[in-house]
């Protein structure tokens, strides 16, 4: 494709002078580099902290490389600085006048070397790279992804008689399973839904993640002989411990976190109050024909935007946040607060609902002002409800949004669980306190991030290997 120019007229935010700018204020001390994950994968390609340092020499060469391309937004080096730099929005300026002036050469050859390591490389880099936001359109996307031709994989003929179990077919489970076929092993993957993905096909909004880029994927994964067994729930179709009497030498567990947190307050049983996974499946499902009009998202999370954007682009006509602190405390990385605020999203700080009012369905949310007290375990200031605030909203439907935690009734005593109900794991080598059983992604960390899920999945890969290896002897 060379270095043609895109048809898109994109105007920056800013100016590039001020890009440059911002990046002056870093104090190179490096910490965005050392809490990078996409540092972790690509060491040899990305950077941040060397970036910007260049950018200050050179803006004009730094549009012509390939490091802009990597950052994944998930917000890691901003939490990390101590100037609060926000490193993801100047790599998304960057992407916007090199697409411009430069056309989509770097971006390319990105993409072919995401290809290189990673399994699912389409996925990946939607839902990482977000080319959404330069913007590129699905079509052009989807006809870049066909041009530049990942690597075909073939069928891997395993050199071990070792079976390796991997429970769940997300982005850890996924990654592990390839690793593991390409180490000699037989790798079985079970899934209780009725196709492959886990999140990457359930939750992740079709503007976020279209469903061909997802099933291109998972047929070039099936294709190097790794056996997918979909609508099998562990614990109901299978029992855990079945597995090793089957012949499996190793199991890793990649089941995510897919139970949604409660209120806790009246009312969240009625008709009309739903979860965000369950929205997000349903609406990408096409389950839901037509969206309500007034819509209520509970909670101030990624997951959150991602629930009020989707709804705002469905249809839609008010959505609105209610989170319980303020906008300094808001765990959403800012570039999903801004996205979600540009589609009409309005975001209610201190504010929480008390309890919901309706009949036959919900129909109005009782909800309370909130102000900040004294600082909670989590290093926060816990909220407390002002006296005498309530206040009622008209809504049509609920979403709450405050978070998931692993559903692993399936595992037996012997795997130890965290108190926050995430599996412990020794962080060097994702075993868990059972022998021959390994854990990884959001089972293992809570929601978290698919670069984060892909790190997990490599340690995991590489210990399983060497568990299986000592016990041959």
């Amino acid at each position: 494709m060379g270095t043609n120019k895109t048809n898109y007229d994109i105007q920056l935010d800013s100016s590039f002078e001020e890009v440059i700018i911002n990046a002056y204020e870093c104090l190179e001390c490096g910490k965005c580099t050392a809490g990078c994950p996409i540092v972790e994968m690509f060491p040899q390609h990305f950077n941040p902290h060397h970036l910007l340092g260049r950018l200050l020499i050179d803006p004009e060469k730094v549009l012509e490389e390939k490091d802009i391309w990597f950052c994944a937004s998930c917000y890691q080096c901003n939490k990390r600085c101590p100037q609060g730099i926000e490193l993801p929005d100047i790599f998304l300026k960057l992407r916007r006048k090199a697409i411009k002036e430069k056309g989509l050469e770097n971006l390319e050859k990105t993409m072919k070397i995401i290809g290189e390591k990673i399994p699912f490389p389409g996925s990946l880099f939607w839902v990482c790279f977000h080319p959404e936001r330069i913007p590129l359109e699905k079509e052009t996307m989807i006809k870049l992804f066909d041009k530049i031709h990942f690597k075909k994989e073939k069928a891997v003929v395993p050199r071990s008689d070792n079976k390796v179990a991997v429970i769940g077919s997300g982005p850890a489970g996924l990654f592990v399973a390839c690793e593991l076929i390409h180490k000699g092993y037989h790798v079985t993957i079970f899934e209780a839904q009725p196709n492959a993905g886990g999140m990457f096909r359930t939750c992740i909004p079709e503007y976020r993640l279209p469903t061909a880029i997802i099933d291109n994927d998972i047929k070039n994964i099936k294709k190097q002989g790794i056996e997918i067994k979909t609508n099998i729930k562990i614990g109901e179709d299978l029992a855990f411990g079945q597995l090793f009497k089957d012949g499996f030498s190793a199991v890793f567990i990649a089941s995510g976190a897919h139970k949604c947190l409660k209120l806790g307050i009246p009312g969240e049983d009625l008709p009309g109050v739903t979860n965000t996974l369950l929205f997000l499946e349903d609406l990408k499902n096409n389950k839901i024909k037509k969206m309500p009009e007034k819509v209520l998202v509970i909670g101030g999370g990624n997951t959150a935007m991602d629930a009020a954007s989707a709804a705002a682009i469905s249809g839609s006509k008010e959505v609105h946040v209610l989170y319980r602190r303020t906008s300094k405390e808001i765990p959403a990385d800012k570039n999903e607060i801004r996205e979600a605020e540009e589609k009409g999203v309005k975001i209610h700080y201190l504010t929480v609902p008390g309890k919901f009012i309706g009949k036959d369905k919900i129909e109005k949310a009782e909800c309370l002002k909130i102000e900040l007290g004294l600082t909670d375990l989590t290093g926060r200031r816990h909220p407390v409800p002002v006296k005498d605030s309530e206040f009622e909203m008209d809504t049509d439907m609920v979403i709450v949004a405050i978070g998931e935690v692993p559903s692993v009734n399936f595992l037996p005593e012997e795997v130890m669980m965290n108190n926050d109900g995430t599996i412990a794991v020794n962080p060097m080598t994702m075993e868990t306190t059972m022998a021959g059983v390994f854990a990884g992604g959001d089972v293992i960390y809570g929601p978290a991030t698919v670069s984060e899920a892909v790190i997990s999945a490599k340690k995991a890969a590489d210990c399983i290997d060497h568990y299986l290896k000592q016990n041959e002897y």
